[in-house]
């Protein structure tokens, strides 16, 4: 039987706690009420994704535990291995604690699923030449998620222009509000500026590519690398149809 995991109620208490902290004491010396209630709701905020990125490695915790039991769901994927044929996948991406590499899983048919041993296959970056997911748009058709295997798992292309974003997860965008949406460090991996080297996302490597976009530039001072990766593509691409 698969685990599941029933969410604990330590972030409604704790938004509870902050809202009635708010309501007991009197308004702090030179706060509007409305600046109150401001920093209340981003103290919320930061609640809520504390609790959600806490739950997110438990449960990531607990697949990694218990791969076999998640056999033929999750993602799909179709990979090119290394002897040139191709496979395709529905699998959730795990990872390897002593490895310390990600992996995808499948089921050999050719072996009876009580011969768990040779029945549940895990296939590993470095057994692939590359790797593509696929995801859906509105309408529900196919998106191909083009992505490359590293060290230790696949990066896949998140966004594409002047500058690429590379990240863990090809469905990573399309999990996020965009209108909220920054890096995320554990997701979002490495950025290519053009046809040059691939490179550690930091405020810096950003820097040194969009330092010649001042309003880029200013969204990153901003701790805004999304918005200013997209606008220094936006203008890019504007100025070479010049």
């Amino acid at each position: 039987m698969k685990s599941t995991f029933k969410a604990p109620l330590i972030l409604t208490i704790g938004t509870l706690l902050i809202v009635l902290s708010v309501q007991s004491f009197a308004q702090p010396r030179g706060m509007t009420m409305n600046q109150v209630y401001r920093q209340v709701d981003k103290q919320i905020n930061n609640a809520n994704q504390r609790f959600q990125t806490q739950m997110q490695m438990q449960m990531q915790m607990s697949m990694n535990r218990n791969w076999k039991s998640y056999a033929g769901e999750g993602g799909r994927y179709t990979l090119t291995l290394k002897d040139s044929t191709t496979t395709n996948v529905t699998s959730y991406m795990f990872h390897d604690s002593v490895l310390r590499k990600n992996f995808l899983v499948y089921e050999d048919d050719e072996f009876a699923a009580s011969d768990s041993v040779h029945h549940f296959k895990k296939i590993y970056p470095d057994q692939t030449i590359n790797i593509t997911a696929l995801t859906y748009d509105d309408m529900g058709g196919d998106v191909p998620n083009y992505g490359v295997p590293t060290d230790t798992g696949w990066i896949f292309r998140v966004i594409v222009g002047p500058i690429t974003v590379y990240a863990k997860s090809a469905e990573y965008l399309m999990l996020t509000d965009e209108n909220k949406l920054d890096f995320a460090s554990s997701e979002i991996i490495v950025i290519r500026n053009n046809d040059g080297p691939i490179e550690k996302l930091s405020k810096e490597s950003l820097l040194k590519i969009i330092a010649t976009d001042p309003k880029a530039v200013k969204l990153l001072d901003k701790k805004r690398m999304y918005e200013a990766v997209k606008k220094y593509n936006k203008d890019s691409e504007k100025s070479t149809k010049k």
